[in-house]
């Protein structure tokens, strides 16, 4: 945001410039000059500003260009931060991006993230199945069956900070075989756990999807006296998975 902030003033001193360019030859009294200069040598002048203006304009933008080319490689190579925070949403798909990052970055911690990555097209999955099914059906809790899904994909995202916080303390370069090898088993172990955990968030999704769909069977069937206790347990309880994470 900075940096195109930056990038917008230099465009607007950078039109100032050329526009005052501008006005300033269009303002030579040609007449003045063959008085001054004689015909020839007051029509090379005035040709001669305007190559100026004209080389002046291109080489203004040239740099304008290069500095947001710069800028745009430099934003693209700074890694992008995920703040563990309850009030913050998490960008799934800056996630994966992570995820995917990390992979080139911890080779040996590859079928790891890619078990996270995994999580997030599964959850992503069981998303367009309750839409469908949200679509299909004008049915009352499918609404908070559907965010619940939400925040179990939120869930999931926290918990990979904390996955992606322990491929970061892998240290690739530490030249002791011995240490390095123990740190990443250390942190492997760390991870697997979070890992786990993602993995009973998925399946209590897709326990509430069967009970979602066997909610819409019975209120199409009509029996309005359905146990609900079962779908509103597994609501509840991802709900609150995105408040209550275990340290």
């Amino acid at each position: 945001m900075k940096i195109n902030r930056r990038l917008k003033r230099r465009l607007i001193l950078t039109e100032g410039l050329l526009v005052l360019g501008l006005i300033a030859v269009l303002s030579i009294d040609r007449t003045a000059f063959i008085i001054r200069f004689g015909l020839v040598a007051a029509d090379q002048l005035i040709l001669l500003a305007w190559v100026l203006l004209g080389a002046l304009f291109l080489l203004l933008h040239a740099g304008l260009l290069i500095s947001s080319v710069r800028a745009a490689k430099r934003s693209a190579a700074t890694p992008r931060q995920f703040t563990f925070a309850p009030d913050q949403t998490l960008s799934p798909e800056e996630m994966r991006a992570e995820l995917t990052r990390f992979q080139t970055l911890r080779p040996q911690l590859a079928d790891l993230l890619a078990q996270g990555k995994h999580q997030l097209e599964n959850i992503e999955r069981k998303k367009i199945k309750m839409g469908e099914l949200i679509q299909r059906n004008d049915v009352a809790l499918l609404g908070q069956a559907s965010a619940a899904l939400l925040d179990a994909e939120q869930t999931l995202c926290r918990k990979l900070v904390l996955v992606l916080n322990r491929a970061l303390l892998c240290d690739p370069e530490e030249r002791n075989a011995r240490r390095r090898e123990a740190v990443y088993q250390e942190h492997e172990r760390a991870m697997q756990v979070f890992l786990n955990e993602n993995e009973e968030v998925l399946n209590r999704c897709e326990t509430l999807l069967t009970e979602t769909v066997r909610y819409v069977e019975e209120k199409k069937a009509g029996r309005e006296t359905m146990d609900l206790q079962i779908m509103t347990n597994v609501i509840r309880s991802l709900t609150n998975d995105g408040i209550r994470m275990n340290p």
